[in-house]
């Protein structure tokens, strides 16, 4: 009992341990566990490369995947199996955007033409609209995920933007050259507003003279008044080129009501002119002052050469409104005139003067040519009225 082996295993034992490589197992008996069991070098080793895989074809990047485990009985990763490849990155081609481009095109052609209107100076202000549509186009075709075009959006946005920029600047720009040309043109109207271009100054010329003025409250409106003033240019040789005459309105204080000016060429004789007081109010006229050039602006001849004017006959009309008069002036002048001025008086049967009005005529040929004019009083007249017309440039 004693030389007996408890250890050694039940049923047949080899009868050399080197046979051991060829010892086959009792049917229904279990084999150990495969890892710590190694056979004989070569024995179940496949014959060369039939079932190596080509080398790294398994092996994932190196630390993207971890290694197999090496205990024993531990699980093989899919992508260390025979057949399977380890996952990669995607190589997968990208397509082209297929998203609809219309609204971005739309967008960027809007602001295009946006800012070439900007540039057209007094018209910017039209751009607004379709540059604000422009822009509210980009925006949306570059947010909304299915639209398209997003670098035609982005163009459309800054264009729009600096279409903007531009039609504010060039209409500040406009209306600031506008403004200071009107500025300007005021400004030498009122300083120098006729520039005589006629003869020699004549050195020892008289004054004008005051032949006759009259004034009146206007039918129609009490608050105002009408007045009419005959001057008459003494000097046979010289002429007051758009010669100055001031009218002023004076109450029996001898407080200056309101005053006019009138701008005409006095040639040798008689002229007249006419108007009206605006700023009379409740106030009474009772005399008029004229203040006529300084003779020292006295010249030989007008700009548009030396002549004299003639009337014809006049004849008159009325309604229950107006009343019109008409007539023709010929001038013999060298030159053909523009703009020849024609006042046109009423006188009472008595002489006294009751009213005054001004026309024009707009070319008087050269060379004793004439021309039609109308004036109109805007008051009915008796019929028995005599008239009176005074022609000057």
């Amino acid at each position: 009992m004693s030389d007996q082996n408890p250890a050694a295993p039940e049923g047949p034992q080899p009868a050399d341990p080197a046979a051991a490589g060829s010892y086959a197992p009792p049917a229904g008996h279990q084999m150990p566990p495969a890892g710590p069991y190694a056979p004989p070098a070569g024995q179940y080793a496949p014959p060369a490369g039939q079932y190596a895989p080509p080398a790294a074809q398994y092996a994932p990047p190196a630390g993207q995947y971890p290694a197999p485990p090496s205990y024993p009985g531990a699980p093989v990763p899919p992508y260390a199996q025979p057949g399977m490849a380890y996952p990669g990155p995607s190589t997968a081609p990208v397509g082209p955007d297929t998203r609809p481009k219309i609204l971005a095109i739309i967008a960027l052609v809007a602001s295009i033409v946006g800012l070439v209107v900007a540039f057209i100076p007094f018209f910017g202000w039209l751009s607004a609209p379709i540059l604000f549509a422009a822009l509210v186009m980009a925006i949306i075709a570059l947010a909304v995920k299915s639209q398209g075009g997003k670098g035609l959006s982005i163009t459309a946005i800054v264009i729009s933007v600096v279409g903007g920029i531009t039609a504010i600047v060039v209409s500040i720009v406009a209306v600031l050259f506008t403004t200071i040309s009107t500025i300007e043109t005021i400004d030498d109207s009122v300083t120098d507003p006729f520039t005589p271009g006629g003869g020699e100054p004549v050195a020892s010329a008289e004054p004008i003279q005051v032949v006759e003025t009259a004034f009146g409250q206007d039918t129609l409106d009490p608050d105002l008044w009408w007045y009419v003033v005959i001057v008459d240019n003494p000097n046979p040789d010289a002429v007051f080129e758009f010669g100055e005459i001031t009218t002023e309105a004076i109450d029996a204080s001898g407080t200056i009501l309101d005053s006019s000016t009138d701008y005409i060429t006095m040639l040798p004789g008689q002229v007249a002119v006419s108007g009206s007081f605006y700023e009379i109010g409740g106030n009474q006229i009772t005399a008029l002052e004229v203040i006529g050039p300084d003779p020292a602006e006295a010249v030989s001849e007008p700009s548009t050469g030396a002549g004299t004017f003639s009337v014809g006959e006049l004849t008159a009309t009325s309604d229950d409104y107006v009343t019109e008069v008409s007539g023709t002036v010929t001038g013999e002048f060298s030159v053909e005139q523009e703009f020849v001025g024609v006042t046109v008086v009423a006188r009472d049967p008595g002489g006294t003067i009751i009213g005054g009005t001004s026309t024009y005529v707009e070319r008087l040929p050269a060379d004793g040519g004439s021309a039609r004019f109308e004036a109109i009083f805007f008051t009915p007249l008796p019929g028995d009225t005599v008239y009176e017309a005074y022609p000057f440039l």
